[in-house]
């Protein structure tokens, strides 16, 4: 547990919570113009320096000169924004400085803002590390703090646009609002004309605590007025205030000042405005910058300025204190402020610079963060139902993951040495919570202390795993998902013929191949030359199975030809997809790779194609091997030298057809011009216009082509002007026909419908040019001496509407996207274990939870309790029967201990929640949850319930 107070402290914290939050805000004045300037640092996680050379060389630097700043006039305030950087820095810190910490954050000088270990992108992270990153933060906050340090606002300065899953996430956390500055270019200025940039946020259409107050900055920018960055780095004039000087310029600075937010205050609906005064590591002479905004402040009591005959008052505030006093406002004259209901995405600064390249740079980083997700919530379900604490070994995967979510690192848009950083870190951190799991694991399989040394293979997507090299190997397939599920499992090996035997003695089919291509270019690495398919059948929820792998001299393949239910033909003259049967729909279907041609503008942010027109990957007929084994049937398609596919039906899956495509090295198409590779799907649906996206992988929002439901359009830049973040799946329906087609992905990525029946996805990009010097970098990564390699999947649904009888065609795409997105592990061992097998197979719950509910989070918490979240998976309306409240009982649910308590929390987890009380607005009313029933907890649709549980194993 982060538990880091010293007795000293903790007396602190409990002596003077009450002055904190709210009551510590200054007093505004309802006839002034009240200007809340708000002091900060925007400290990145990576980006074009590693973490640690931020920290050693920046923030370390700012965070101990604010403290000692702060301390010397109790006027002054300062948020602190990301809790990785403030760990870092607090670890190195006597007690003396943690006391005088401490006592800032009581009285409210130090507040704390956004609160996450990171401040996340909101474009390409899924919702569950999401609200992993907020946890771990929040939760080291408190620990260590205390109740003072609850963030009350979320300050997402720098992200490149805005999801509204995001808006939902935070709202649920408790908190009142959030602040940001990039949105379309078109979109600020109309609001700021209408008076439209203070707003309330509806962050989910199916729940509703969702509505949050959003500030919108009225620049571009979170930097300081110009002229009034005082920072040791900047080279603003300071105010002099001496008369007797010959630099004599406090008035004409007051003058300034006075005229920067007069024009500001024309364009919000109240008489308070915000004031960012900060910058990129700013405040390293935390002395410096305080010292002349004192003196500006005092400026404006000497020599008074007004705005519309009211006095302008200048104030020590922060994000927290200008949205009490909005409220105060809107409350006060009954004012209803604008209501939005769909998201701040794609940016652009103008009409060619659209930020949707990042949704789709460094392919395998985003994959990465997937996994390591993935791991993550399987090491803390093992370690919650193994009666461990909150273990060290798990807290680096935690933290790594945190970092991952950061603005520049999942997005792509760091430097190269910062990119090798962040996978060294995710790499290790995963290695280290293996050494965790496998003992764990071990320990239930054989009832005793041995350890099996299980493997988790991280290199799998490039055919290495050195325990399946042996003759003989064992595999535990985990599935973390809350019901039965059946997956197919790749394993690489290095024979071409085996015998697998599942936990009741029965043999299981399978299928070798050769590997999509030949690996042997890595260097050091040992890699096998075929893969070894086979389905895990039934795995146990939260549970696993165990196989054994022998190897065989020879085996007959038994040919079969596919799935009665879910099939594709290939055309034969072109080699492509021409359609497809699932749900008992046959719809023509093609798929094809091209590209775009890339020039200066595009780069590691932003996508802006040479011309607008796509180029064919394959020169002509793409060449077509087929596969047909006991596992899958298929094809195999070859377009390029370096672009491949491999289009396969598993038996006994109707749910979904799969497209594996490794794509690398791009050659560039000349010196100066690179290319952006894309899948394009093509029917003869008619959607006039329309498709729909996933929000951070939760709910669905409408896209039509070259249009903005919030302000006018212009279409300078068709192509990248239309793109948009896909997390999860991107869908076409014909509402005529009731017919849908939808393709899911295994990472975050960027697409679009740029012709009715048509979708395109992004899924890499050789880009040498670098956005005119944003990052200094451009994409054009190497790996192993050569051009990275990238692989992945799309996984195709379509059919009717309203499904396959059982349930609708949504419901279907909510279940393969989440058996996509926490797919079963397979652990490996090379041990003899066929001795020590006792628990063949095992699940932590009793009876598997209803398929439109899933345990979001299980994991150890402080002695005794664990942190469990439950999550309903479906949208209202999605699906007649799984679209309904539904209740799940878990006084008799889980295998390895009882639940004797729980205490419902905020969705961070940090505060229970009958202490949440968030700000009312006039126009709108924040319902809560359902009570507990005992231990049933009653969900509603796409709602998630958090719990501190007390349990006795």
């Amino acid at each position: 547990m982060y538990s880091l107070l010293v007795l000293l402290s903790t007396t602190l914290v409990l002596t003077h919570s009450q002055n904190c939050g709210y009551n510590s805000c200054p007093q505004w004045d309802p006839n002034a113009l009240n200007v809340h300037l708000v002091p900060h640092s925007h400290d990145d996680l990576g980006w074009l320096k590693t973490v640690d050379k931020y920290y050693f060389q920046d923030v370390q630097n700012v965070i101990g000169s604010v403290i000692g700043a702060l301390k010397q006039n109790p006027d002054r305030k300062f948020i602190q924004v990301e809790t990785a950087f403030f760990k870092k820095w607090w670890d190195h810190q006597n007690d003396l400085v943690k006391r005088d910490v401490i006592k800032l954050v009581n009285n409210g000088q130090l507040e704390i803002s956004n609160g996450g270990w990171s401040m996340n992108d909101e474009a390409t992270v899924n919702y569950q590390s999401t609200i992993d990153q907020y946890t771990l933060g929040l939760r080291y906050l408190e620990d260590t703090l205390g109740p003072c340090a609850r963030p009350k606002s979320a300050w997402a300065i720098d992200t490149f646009g805005h999801s509204r899953e995001q808006a939902s996430i935070v709202a649920q956390l408790g908190f009142d609002s959030t602040f940001f500055m990039r949105l379309d270019y078109r979109d600020r200025e109309k609001r700021l004309k209408e008076k439209t940039a203070d707003l309330l946020w509806q962050g989910s259409q199916n729940l509703n605590n969702s509505n949050i107050f959003t500030s919108v900055f009225y620049r571009g920018t979170y930097s300081y007025p110009d002229g009034f960055c005082f920072d040791i780095v900047c080279n603003d004039e300071p105010i002099i205030d001496d008369a007797n000087s010959p630099d004599y310029n406090y008035e004409e600075k007051v003058d300034d000042f006075a005229d920067f937010v007069r024009g500001q205050a024309d364009k919000y609906p109240t008489n308070n405005i915000f004031v960012a005064m900060g910058d990129d590591v700013r405040y390293q002479a935390a002395w410096t910058n305080f010292l002349n905004i004192d003196r500006l402040i005092k400026g404006f009591e000497l020599f008074p300025r007004n705005y519309t005959n009211k006095p302008i008052k200048l104030l020590y505030s922060s994000p927290a204190c200008y949205t009490k006093a909005v409220n105060d406002y809107v409350t006060a004259n009954n004012y209803k402020l604008e209501v939005k209901t769909d998201d701040f995405l794609p940016y652009a600064t103008d009409g060619y610079g659209y930020w949707s390249g990042f949704y789709v740079s460094r392919p395998a980083t985003k994959r990465f963060e997937r996994i390591g997700n993935n791991f993550l919530q399987i090491a803390k379900q093992i370690a919650a139902v193994s009666n461990q604490p909150y273990e060290n070994k798990i807290t680096p995967l935690k933290e790594a993951m945190g970092v991952i979510q950061h603005h520049d690192a999942i997005t792509g848009t760091e430097k190269q040495d910062v990119l090798k950083d962040y996978h060294r870190m995710l790499y290790s951190a995963i290695e280290e919570a293996n050494e965790l799991v496998d003992p764990l694991l071990s320990t239930i399989i054989s009832g005793t202390d041995d350890h099996f040394q299980f493997k988790t293979c991280l290199m799998s997507n490039i055919s290495s795993c050195s325990p399946s090299r042996s003759n003989k190997f064992t595999v535990a397939v985990y599935n973390p998902l809350s019901r039965v599920v059946s997956s197919p499992i790749e394993i690489p090996v290095s024979a071409k013929a085996w015998s697998i035997v599942d936990p009741d003695g029965n043999e299981v089919a399978n299928q070798v191949e050769s590997t999509i291509i030949d690996f042997s270019y890595v260097n050091n690495v040992p890699t096998s030359p075929y893969t070894c398919y086979f389905i895990a059948k039934d795995l146990p929820p939260l549970g696993y199975k165990i196989f054994t792998f022998t190897k065989v001299e020879s085996r007959r393949s038994e040919l079969t030809f596919g799935n009665s239910n879910t099939s594709f033909e290939i055309d034969e003259d072109s080699g492509l997809i021409k359609s497809i049967t699932m749900n008992g729909v046959t719809m023509d279907v093609s798929q094809d790779l091209y590209y775009y041609k890339s020039g200066s503008y595009s780069g590691a942010y932003i996508f802006v194609p040479l011309v607008n027109e796509k180029f064919r990957v394959a020169e002509g007929k793409v060449k077509t091997t087929p596969i047909s084994g006991s596992v899958y049937q298929g094809v195999v398609q070859e377009f390029a030298p370096w672009a491949k596919q491999i289009v396969k039906v598993y038996h006994g899956d109707d749910s979904h057809i799969e497209i594996e495509w490794i794509v690398g090295p791009i050659d560039l198409v000349s010196e100066n011009v690179g290319k952006e590779v894309v899948s394009v799907f093509t029917t003869s649906l008619k959607t006039e216009g329309n498709f729909y996206t996933d929000s951070n992988g939760r709910e669905m929002l409408k896209r039509t082509r070259n249009y903005r439901p919030t302000f006018d359009y212009t279409n300078e830049e068709p192509i990248a002007g239309n793109y948009h973040p896909i997390t999860s799946r991107i869908v076409l329906k014909d509402e005529e026909k009731a017919l849908e087609l939808a393709v899911l992905n295994d990472r975050a990525q960027g697409g679009t419908s740029l012709k009715d029946g048509q979708v395109e996805i992004m899924i890499q990009r050789n880009c040498p040019h670098n956005d005119f010097g944003r990052v200094g970098d451009s994409i054009n990564d190497q790996e192993y001496g050569q051009g990275v390699i990238t692989r992945g999947r799309h996984y195709i649904v379509l059919g009717p509407t309203s499904g396959n009888g059982v349930k609708s065609l949504a419901a279907i795409q909510r279940d393969v996207a989440q058996r996509k997105l926490l797919p079963p592990w397979a652990f490996v061992t090379n041990q003899e274990v066929s001795q020590r097998l006792k628990n063949t197979q095992f699940s932590s719950l009793k009876v598997p939870l209803s398929e439109n509910v899933q345990i979001l989070t299980l994991e150890p918490w402080n002695n005794s309790t664990i942190l469990l979240r439950l999550e309903h998976i479906l949208e209202r309306n999605e699906d007649e029967n799984l679209s309904q409240e539904v209740t799940v009982d878990l006084s008799d649910l889980f295998t390895t201990f009882t639940i004797t308590k729980l205490v419902e929390m905020t969705l961070g987890g940090n505060i229970p929640l009958e202490e949440s009380v968030r700000l009312k607005w006039p126009g709108l009313e924040n319902v809560q949850s359902k009570k507990l029933d005992g231990f049933k907890v009653t969900l509603a649709p796409m709602q998630i319930r958090t719990f501190v549980a007390t349990v006795v194993y």
